[in-house]
C-alpha cells in the first residue's frame, strides 16, 4: 500500500484521478479561486448551464447566478472565507441558476473548502433539482385535491350516514340496515385513509405546528378512551385505564397528543380478541412520563418488528389482512412523538399480547405553552423567537398586561413553521437562537409571501453592528433593540408598528336546531367573539353572505338537513376552509380533520369545554387587521 502511494505522488496520478473523478461525477462541480473566479469545471456544469468550458474558465462565478441574486450571493461568498467549512449553501432558502439562455433552474449547493498552500479555493458541487421540484408540485397538487375535492364531501358522507344509522336505522327493513352500516363504516374507513395520507404528508413536510404546553393525562387518556368506546364495542372490546396509573402532566401538544394515543387504541382494539381489554398505563421515571397501551392479540411476527413504523407497512398473515387500514397509523404515531421530544417501541406483554409503550418529559416549571392562548382573542398577536425560555415567560406576561397576545419559538425551525402558518402582527427576532443564524432567519421569514411587510424587530448585544451588517440593510427591520430588551422600549415599537391596524373581533357562526342552545352558547361567547346564530341551513349560508366568518360551531342533526353539509361553503375570502367546532349529540363518532378541529358531544362536554375548546381555536386564527377602505 505505501509503494502505490508513493507512485501516486511522484507520477502526479493523484491529480490525473482527481481530475477523471470530478469529469466523472454526475453532478456540477466548479472550483473557485479567493476572487471568486472559475479555475475549474466538469462537464456536467457544461451541461447544466450551456456554457463550453472556456466560456467559464477565469469568469466570476456570479455569472452562473441570477442578476436579482448577485448581491446577497457575493455577501455570503464574503462571508464564507473567514471561516470557511464543508456544507451546504442556502440552508432553508430556494437557489437558483441562470443558463446562458436567460433561463433560471432551482438547485442545491455543496460547498467545499480546499486549502492549496496559502491560497483558499472553494469546491462547489451544484444539483439541477428542476424534476424534484416538479414532483413536489405535483405531490402538491395531489394533496390539495384529496384535501378539497374528495375528504370534504366523504366527511359529510360519513358523518349523515352515521346519523341515518344512529337515528333511524330499526325504522328501516334488515336487509337495507346492513348496507347502510356498511356504507357508514366503508365511508368511515375511507376518510380515515385520507386523514392519514395528509397528516403524514403534512409532518413530513414541516407544515404542522406543534402547540406545546401543560397536559394532564388523566383527563386525555379518560376522553381518548370514551371517543373509541363505539370503536371498541364494534370490535366487542372493553378499553380501561389502569386503576395503578399515577396522574402525571407532560409537556406536549394535545391534539397531537390524543392522535398518538387514539391511533394506538384503535390499533390495540382492532387485534384484540372478543371480550378481551385493552388497558392503558400511566407511569413515571425520573423526569420521564411513560403511558402504555397493552392488548391481548396475537402478538408482533418476528420478521415484522423492524418494519413495524415504516408508511404502509403491514404484517404478511390472514389475520392482518382481515383487521384492513392503512398502514400509516404508526408512521405517524413515531413521527408525532419524535417531533414531541419522545420515543416509542413495544414489547411483548406478559400472558400474551403487546405492550405499546410512549415515553415523554413530564411538565416542569420551566415548560409552557408556546401558542399564547391566556391572551383576549381579539390582542393583536406578535411572534417572539428567543432561546431563553425565562426571559420570554416575562415578556409575554409583560406585553400581555399591555395588550398583546405573544408566542414562543426558541429554535429557527420552529420560528419559520410558525411564520408560515400565522399571520403576526409583528415578529422580534433574536440573531442568538441555538438552531441557526439570526440573519438568516430573517431572510427565510422575509421571502415567505404572508411576511414581506410584516413588521420585523431585531433584538441583539450589539444592535448597531446589526444595523451595519449589510444583509440586515436589505431585511426592512423597523427597530434593532439592545439585549436585554427593555419592555417599554419594545412596546413604543409595537404600539407605533400597529397604531394603523385595529384589530376586529373574532365572528362564530353557531348552527343549531335548539333555541335553548343557541341561547347559552351565545351567552357562554359572549366575552371571546362576536355570535351569529341560525337554526336551519338556509338561515346560515344568508349569514355566511352577509358577513366574513371566522369560526363555526355546528350542530350535524338540523330537522331533516345535516349541518355537515355546509363543510364545503365554510371558506374564508382567499377560499380557504374555516375552522369548525363539531358541538353535536353525534359529536364524538366525526371524524377529525383538517378543517374539523374538534368534536364534542352534548352528552359529555360541558358549555365551559366548549368555550375553552372555541378560545383555543381563535388563539390560532390568522390576524384580523381591519382592512383600510380603498
Amino acid at each position: 500500500m505505501h509503494a502505490i502511494r508513493g507512485y501516486i505522488v511522484e507520477s502526479n496520478l493523484g491529480e490525473q484521478m482527481f481530475r477523471l473523478a470530478v469529469e466523472a461525477c454526475p453532478n456540477g462541480m466548479v472550483m473557485v479561486d479567493s476572487d471568486g473566479k472559475m479555475v475549474m469545471v466538469n462537464s456536467e456544469i457544461e451541461h447544466q448551464f450551456g456554457y463550453a468550458r472556456e466560456e467559464l474558465i477565469g469568469q466570476a462565478v456570479d455569472m452562473l447566478v441570477p442578476s436579482r441574486l448577485r448581491d446577497q450571493h457575493a455577501s455570503h461568498r464574503h462571508n464564507f472565507t473567514p471561516k470557511p467549512e464543508s456544507r451546504r449553501m442556502g440552508a432553508g432558502r430556494d437557489l437558483f441558476g441562470v443558463r446562458k439562455d436567460g433561463t433560471e433552474f432551482p438547485v442545491e449547493v455543496g460547498l467545499n473548502p480546499i486549502h492549496a498552500g496559502e491560497h483558499l479555493l472553494v469546491l462547489g458541487v451544484i444539483v439541477d433539482i428542476s424534476q424534484r421540484k416538479h414532483m413536489e408540485r405535483l405531490k402538491e397538487e395531489f394533496v390539495s385535491t384529496v384535501s378539497h375535492e374528495l375528504r370534504t364531501p366523504l366527511t359529510s358522507i360519513a358523518g349523515s350516514l352515521g346519523l341515518l344509522v344512529g337515528q333511524w336505522s330499526g325504522q328501516l327493513p334488515e336487509s337495507a340496515a346492513r348496507l347502510l352500516t356498511i356504507a357508514h363504516k366503508n365511508s368511515q374507513r375511507l376518510v380515515r385513509l385520507i386523514n392519514d395520507i395528509l397528516d403524514i404528508e403534512k409532518i413530513e413536510s414541516g407544515r404542522v405546528v406543534f402547540n406545546f404546553g401543560r397536559v394532564g393525562l388523566s383527563a386525555l387518556l379518560q376522553q381518548a378512551i370514551e371517543d373509541n368506546r363505539g370503536f371498541a364495542e364494534g370490535y366487542g372490546v372493553h378499553v380501561m385505564l389502569d386503576p395503578n396509573s399515577v396522574d402525571a402532566d407532560i409537556n406536549a401538544d394535545p391534539d397531537r397528543f390524543a392522535q398518538v394515543i387514539t391511533n394506538l387504541i384503535s390499533n390495540a382494539i382492532k387485534f384484540s380478541p372478543t371480550s378481551e381489554q385493552v388497558t392503558l398505563c400511566v407511569s413515571t421515571h425520573d423526569k420521564i412520563v411513560r403511558v402504555e397501551v397493552r392488548d391481548h392479540g396475537p402478538g408482533i411476527p418476528q420478521s415484522f418488528r423492524s418494519r413495524i413504523f415504516e408508511k404502509f407497512a403491514q404484517a404478511d398473515g390472514t389475520i392482518s389482512k382481515q383487521k384492513g387500514g392503512t398502514g400509516l397509523g404508526l408512521s405517524i404515531v413515531r413521527q408525532i412523538v419524535e417531533r414531541l421530544g419522545g420515543r416509542v417501541g413495544f414489547e411483548d406483554a406478559e400472558g400474551g399480547g403487546t405492550v405499546f409503550y410512549v415515553d415523554l418529559p413530564a411538565w416542569d416549571i420551566a415548560a409552557s405553552g408556546e401558542t399564547d392562548i391566556g391572551a383576549a382573542p381579539d390582542a393583536p398577536r406578535v411572534l417572539l423567537c428567543q432561546s431563553d425560555h425565562d426571559q420570554a415567560i416575562a415578556m409575554r406576561l409583560k406585553l400581555r398586561q399591555n395588550g398583546f397576545a405573544v408566542d414562543f419559538a426558541h429554535a429557527s425551525s420552529a420560528a419559520v413553521d410558525r411564520a408560515a402558518a400565522t399571520a403576526y402582527a409583528a415578529i422580534i427576532i433574536d440573531p442568538a437562537l441555538r438552531d441557526g443564524n439570526g440573519i438568516d432567519l430573517l431572510f427565510q421569514i422575509r421571502a415567505q409571501i404572508r411576511n414581506r411587510s410584516t413588521p420585523l424587530i431585531g433584538i441583539a448585544d450589539n444592535p448597531q453592528l446589526e444595523k451595519s451588517d449589510v444583509r440586515s440593510s436589505r431585511l426592512d427591520v423597523l427597530e434593532w433593540l439592545h439585549k436585554p430588551v427593555d419592555a417599554d422600549a419594545l412596546l413604543t415599537v409595537l404600539r407605533t408598528a400597529h397604531a394603523s391596524k385595529p384589530q376586529r373581533r373574532p365572528k362564530i357562526l353557531h348552527v343549531d336546531a335548539d333555541y335553548d342552545v343557541l341561547s347559552l352558547v351565545s351567552y357562554e361567547l359572549r366575552a371571546v367573539a362576536d355570535v351569529v346564530s341560525a337554526n336551519s341551513l338556509h338561515g346560515a349560508r344568508q349569514l355566511l353572505a352577509a358577513a366574513p366568518i371566522d369560526l363555526a360551531v355546528l350542530e350535524i342533526a338540523i330537522g331533516t338537513e345535516s349541518g355537515l353539509d355546509l363543510l364545503p361553503e365554510l371558506r374564508d375570502a382567499a377560499g380557504d376552509p374555516i375552522p369548525v367546532v363539531i358541538f353535536s349529540t353525534a359529536g364524538a363518532a366525526m371524524p377529525r380533520s383538517e378543517q374539523v378541529q374538534a368534536t364534542l358531544s352534548k352528552s359529555t362536554a360541558s358549555l365551559e369545554t366548549l368555550c375553552a375548546t372555541v378560545r383555543g381555536q381563535l388563539a390560532r386564527l390568522p390576524d384580523r387587521t381591519v382592512k383600510e377602505p380603498a
